[in-house]
């Protein structure tokens, strides 16, 4: 895709929930005939899921693996590595625990009647999909017996382990070959490395040339039943995640720099301006790579070993942002189709929150199919997506934001570590 084509995308996709939403109003102030229009829509939007879904399983499990790889090599840098290590997993962990507990505190999704939810369920959803909830069984479930197996379930109605299964048995897999000599698993990497590009152009051209049409039609699947209702729902969602990510910036972030880089939050921020710019412009991590490792050797004075170790990993698996957003988003569409949670399963959408932040491309929409893909894993159509499409570039450019400069925080509390010398 060239760049030109690239900043046009989101413009295809508004244009396509324009369209959308424009004609599910008509259809629904005119009293037209919605028989045929929705078969043309749900065709529409099923071409598009089905384009995602088969990229599902070729993005995942390289990313996992290559990520997994990628953390196994922080212990390579001693202690700094270790540091970077649990600094990734706690600031993510806590982004994901923030937008939960919004999501939770604003109940963004649940103003929906039970007419309404029924009505936006059977609008996309021809089947009706199982709830898991947390039980011995369930648990056990999450550790294949045949990992080949739980791959071709992976998308069935039935869901028997499924998804949680293969990410399960990746993750240890994962963990095995991490602890293999280099030279045993260089090749492989580089395959998995062959598979996720492939499979990242792939998801490009889909995104390009038949998600407009495809956000359009399950738009208008969803205006038809809601109407008006769809657009307040959809403030409140955007409300909510981008108080979470605020939190996480000014709160979090600031505390977390005070505390443990010994730097002024304010100065750090003034100092990590183009990199945020950059990022927010770009909503991609990898786009904005170049800028933040200037940014990090130049303007904040990081040991460029620091910075060009913290900064390339963090475009991959710091992604604090999508974590918090996948975390808001998953309960977001929980509430709207009415789907309970006990304590344990709300832990669990933490861990997949963590889990497909880490996985997510570092380009615009690269965490959507992840997302779509655990969904009817707890009881919600995947083509529940399509609510969300229209208006996720820009929670992208918000949230991209807050994985760049999260970056650049780890970068400055492991530079005071560095060869043990502290740099204030």
């Amino acid at each position: 895709m060239s760049a030109d084509s690239d900043k046009r995308l989101p413009l295809y996709l508004l244009a396509g929930f324009g369209v959308g939403a424009g004609l599910g109003l008509l259809v629904r102030g005119i009293g037209l005939s919605t028989e045929i229009p929705l078969q043309v829509a749900n065709l529409a939007g099923e071409i598009f899921l089905r384009g995602i879904f088969m990229l599902i399983l070729p993005l995942v499990v390289p990313m996992l693996l290559l990520g997994i790889q990628q953390l196994s090599e922080t212990g390579a840098m001693g202690r700094v590595g270790w540091r970077a290590f649990w600094a990734i997993i706690g600031l993510t962990a806590i982004a994901a625990a923030i937008g939960l507990t919004l999501a939770k505190l604003f109940q963004p999704g649940a103003t929906l009647s039970p007419a309404a939810q029924a009505q936006l369920l059977a609008r996309f959803s021809t089947e009706t999909l199982p709830q898991k909830h947390l039980s011995a069984a369930y648990i056990l479930s999450l550790l294949p017996t045949n990992p080949f197996r739980e791959v071709a379930m992976a998308f069935t109605p039935q869901q028997e382990g499924g998804l949680l299964a293969v990410v399960t048995f990746v993750l240890l897999f994962g963990i095995a070959l991490a602890r293999l000599p280099r030279e045993e698993t260089q090749s492989f990497y580089r395959l998995l490395e062959v598979v996720y590009k492939a499979s990242l152009w792939l998801l490009i051209q889909i995104m390009r040339w038949i998600a407009p049409l495809g956000v359009a039609g399950l738009v208008f699947k969803a205006v038809v039943g809601l109407g008006w209702e769809l657009f307040p729902l959809l403030g409140r969602y955007v409300a909510t995640v981008g108080v979470g990510l605020l939190v996480q910036l000014i709160a979090v972030y600031s505390l977390f720099v005070w505390l443990f880089a010994r730097r002024s939050p304010i100065q750090m921020l003034r100092e990590s301006s183009p990199a945020i710019l950059m990022a927010f412009s770009s909503a991609s991590s990898n786009a904005t790579l170049p800028t933040t490792l200037r940014v990090a050797t130049e303007r904040l004075k990081i040991a460029p070993p620091i910075a060009q170790f913290i900064v390339t990993l963090g475009a991959t698996v710091n992604q604090n942002g999508t974590a918090l957003y996948e975390g808001v988003t998953l309960l977001f569409l929980m509430q709207v189709f009415g789907v309970p949670l006990t304590f344990g399963e709300q832990i669990g959408v933490v861990g997949l929150a963590m889990l497909i932040a880490i996985g997510a491309a570092g380009v615009p929409g690269g965490s959507l199919p992840l997302l779509a893909g655990v969904l009817p894993l707890f009881g919600v159509p995947s083509g529940a997506i399509a609510l969300i499409y229209g208006i996720d570039r820009f929670l992208d450019m918000l949230r991209t934001t807050l994985n760049v400069y999260g970056d650049l925080v780890i970068a400055a509390y492991l530079n005071r570590s560095y060869d043990g010398v502290s740099t204030d």
